[in-house]
C-alpha cells in the first residue's frame, strides 16, 4: 500500500468524514426540493448579476431559498464537518510543505557555504 493510499484510508476512516459522506447522502435525498429551489435561484441570480439585469426580486428569491436551504440542521452540520476536513488536509499539507521546505533550505545553505 502506498503513502498515499494510507493515507486517504486514515481520512475515511474518521468518524467525521464518514459522517460527511452520511450527510451528503441524507441532505441530497431529503432536501431535493430546496436544493433545486436554491440551485435554480442561484443561476438566475448569477446570469442577471453577469448580463447587468440584477434586481432586488431577484436577489431576495435567491437569498430566501439560499437561507431556506441552509438553516437546514443536516446542511449547517455538513458545512462544519466540512470546514473541519478542510483545516485537516490543510494542516497536514502545510505539515508536508515544512518539511519539503526545511530540507531545501538546508540543502541551499550548503550549496552556499561551498561556494
Amino acid at each position: 500500500m502506498t503513502l498515499e493510499e494510507k493515507y486517504i484510508n486514515e481520512l475515511y476512516s474518521l468518524k467525521e468524514f464518514r459522517r460527511l459522506l452520511e450527510l451528503k447522502d441524507i441532505i441530497n435525498n431529503k432536501y431535493k426540493k430546496e436544493i433545486i429551489s436554491f440551485k435554480t435561484n442561484e443561476s438566475m441570480y448569477n446570469e442577471a448579476k453577469l448580463k447587468g439585469y440584477l434586481t432586488e426580486d431577484i436577489t431576495n428569491s435567491f437569498i430566501k431559498a439560499k437561507t431556506n436551504l441552509y438553516q437546514m440542521e443536516e446542511v449547517k452540520e455538513y458545512f462544519k464537518l466540512e470546514s473541519f476536513i478542510n483545516k485537516k488536509l490543510k494542516d497536514d499539507f502545510n505539515d508536508i510543505k515544512k518539511s519539503i521546505s526545511n530540507k531545501f533550505l538546508t540543502q541551499n545553505e550548503f550549496l552556499k557555504s561551498c561556494k
